[in-house]
């Protein structure tokens, strides 16, 4: 029985178990660890410092443990973010249909009854994880750009916003830039818009590859401009790193782009559509300067 999915980022599926009885660790986890990455924690404590450095795909979780309970756990995981929604399988020898109903209300997704069958474990674990794959691939075909495969216009919103918050509470700098294809409509006009396409996704891939950092996100605003967003990178950290992107796709294909880009430590009463007018109107003096260069909005004040 094969359990774990490969997800879009290549990595196997990780189920983290919770038990504060070791020999349960240890067979759940010889059950499992064949086919995904198994994450261990004796208690409900444990388990949510466990979460925060490594969100699992699946969290197998005891009802009756010492200091925090299963249902207590379920309940601060809820209320953490990257777990919210995460499935929650709860293991009990608790028969009493009073603490399933709880456990189910409270968001559980299933129940393991102690003494473990070892092909039921692996059966509900199977189908909690398909389901886990068939939800982030719909997820990803609703954020993905459909010719480029980039992260969409949307999902770039949603990120921007969660970074601006973030970047709020911990003053820390937020890089924004804007990457558009010189000459575009030229190039289309002489070869074809099935040419352009192609030459859209060649793009694409580049800059893929050149923000490959999961800290960074870079997604087709729309057209043929793009937007990068780097949280944590101070501006000439920031101008650094597209100044490499606009030298690597005047490198590697028969086109340039123009690039603006703008820094800012946001504050409660700014706001992020003034981060991206400013790298707007860099990108705008990029191209009146020639193309295939980098302004960053700071630069226009000097």
């Amino acid at each position: 029985m094969v359990i774990a999915v490969e997800q879009q980022t290549g990595r196997t599926q990780r189920v983290l178990i919770v038990d504060d009885e070791v020999i349960n660790l240890k067979v759940l986890s010889n059950l499992l660890r064949s086919e995904v990455n198994v994450i261990l924690a004796k208690s409900g404590e444990q388990a949510l410092r466990k979460v925060r450095s490594s969100v699992p795909d699946l969290i197998i979780l005891d009802v009756k443990m010492p200091g925090m309970n299963g249902f207590d756990t379920l309940s601060a995981l809820r209320q953490y973010p990257p777990t919210h929604s995460v499935p929650v399988i709860f293991i009990t020898g608790l028969s009493d249909e009073h603490y399933e109903e709880k456990g189910l209300l409270l968001g559980a997704a299933d129940y393991i009854f102690k003494p473990f069958h070892p092909g039921i474990v692996k059966a509900r674990v199977q189908t909690h994880l398909q389901l886990v794959h068939q939800r982030n691939m719909l997820e990803h075909l609703a954020n993905s750009d459909s010719l480029t495969s980039l992260a969409n216009r949307r999902h770039y919103k949603r990120i921007l916003s969660q970074e601006w918050l973030k970047a709020i509470q911990t003053e820390h700098p937020l890089s924004l830039a804007i990457f558009d294809i010189d000459d575009f409509k030229r190039y289309n006009d002489q070869f074809g818009h099935d040419a352009g396409d192609l030459l859209l996704q060649q793009v694409s891939d580049l800059l893929a590859r050149h923000f490959a950092d999961e800290s960074l996100l870079i997604s087709r605003f729309g057209g043929e401009e793009f937007v990068a967003l780097l949280p944590n990178y101070p501006q000439e950290q920031a101008r650094q790193l597209i100044m490499a992107a606009v030298a690597l796709i005047a490198r590697e294909t028969d086109i340039t782009v123009s690039a603006g880009g703008s820094t800012c430590i946001p504050i409660d009463t700014s706001s992020s559509s003034d981060l991206f007018s400013k790298a707007d109107k860099a990108l705008y003096v990029a191209k009146d300067r020639g193309k295939n260069c980098v302004i960053w909005s700071e630069e226009l004040f000097l």
